[in-house]
């Protein structure tokens, strides 16, 4: 079977039947292998897959597709040091209002030394994803939550404070690409709700996306907004899509 197809079919399996399964240490090595090219390639919260299950680390089908992996949470933990490294002020406010596996925000809260605030509106992921968090010992103060119940619970710090956006995809992503503004909530949506709780104070915001990007729906969503950086390591996918992280400046003009 060719590499591709061998590829979509196991997207299929993870993202159906086994959506909401807890995967064995073979299926987990699976991942590595098809996706990422080889078992140790898919690691999360600096186990790698061979070792998941041995630490006690549970992953979700559905959740070994949709996770940013080590080496992208890695190099967009250090990038946003670096821009918090030209800014002013220290100790900002970190979100991930889309927790998922939470492993971007455990990278995140490790290198800023923060804590990180979190939401997850799934409570099988949820339950999976506070699990890890216990066992790997991050720092993030994870909640069964809708993000828009959490936004007007979080502090707001000043200017560097740093939103992560990974709003499901869905239908949103096709053979074709990503449209952003089909993510369920769609992004535009996500982005006016973050100003609305900070009363429009300005603050950066990073969403992951890949390389495909439909009806320009990146620059749209993100209209108005200053982007400060792309965060693109990973190795491209069976199907050729490489998966990258924007980081913007989101507040009124000439902030």
């Amino acid at each position: 079977m060719d590499p591709t197809d061998v590829y979509y079919d196991l997207c299929r399996r993870l993202m159906g039947p086994l959506r909401t399964t807890t995967l064995t240490a073979a299926q987990l090595c699976e991942v590595g292998r098809i996706v990422h090219g080889r078992p140790e390639g898919f690691s999360l919260y600096g186990v790698q897959a061979p070792a998941m299950t041995a630490a006690g680390i549970q992953v979700l089908g559905r959740t070994s597709v949709e996770c940013c992996v080590d080496m992208l949470s890695h190099a967009v933990a250090q990038a946003v040091a670096e821009l918090l490294r030209e800014g002013e002020g220290d100790g900002p406010l970190v979100a991930e209002l889309f927790c998922g596996s939470g492993n971007l925000g455990a990278h995140l809260g490790r290198t800023l030394g923060v804590p990180v605030y979190a939401s997850e509106i799934d409570p099988l992921v949820h339950d999976a994803t506070s699990h890890n968090l216990r066992v790997t010992g991050a720092s993030t103060r994870l909640r069964l939550i809708d993000y828009r119940a959490l936004l007007p619970l979080l502090p707001v710090h000043g200017p560097l404070d740093f939103y992560v956006i990974e709003p499901p995809w869905g239908p949103a992503v096709t053979p074709d690409g990503l449209d952003l503004l089909g993510t369920s909530p769609p992004v535009p949506e996500i982005l006016a709700d973050i100003l609305r709780a900070r009363d429009h104070r300005p603050c950066l915001v990073g969403i992951k996306a890949i390389d495909r990007i439909l009806h320009d729906s990146l620059n749209v969503a993100f209209t108005g907004a200053r982007h400060l950086r792309t965060v693109a390591t990973q190795p491209p996918f069976p199907d050729g899509v490489r998966m990258q992280f924007h980081i913007f400046r989101l507040g009124p003009p000439g902030t």
